[in-house]
């Protein structure tokens, strides 16, 4: 576990955090979105940029955007593989290189 945690430390200095999921929605045929606090000021973002998702336990998921709502500047949407139940609230939303 310790080399986990070094590993993610080293990807969260190197990388740029987004947000922190406050909310995830289900839309069938489409995929989940993940919405983030209404404090949370979210960087235009586009979409097929990679994303890790840091879940509050510190495992770790990979996938890109395949959606975005209000200009790139709120919601986004990622793919029909990872379900609702796999984005816990309060997982990190990390853009990748």
């Amino acid at each position: 576990m310790a080399g986990q945690n070094s590993e993610l430390t080293t990807f969260m200095t190197d990388n740029k955090f987004l947000f922190k999921v406050e909310q995830t929605f289900l839309i069938t045929g489409r995929g989940v979105i993940l919405l983030p606090g209404l404090g949370d000021k979210v960087k235009h973002i586009r979409t097929g940029e990679k994303i890790k998702l840091i879940r509050p336990d510190k495992t770790t998921l990979e996938t890109i955007i395949t959606g975005i709502t209000f200009e790139g500047k709120h919601d986004i949407c990622v793919g029909k593989d990872i379900s609702k139940d796999d984005i816990p609230i309060g997982t990190e939303v990390w853009l990748t290189d």
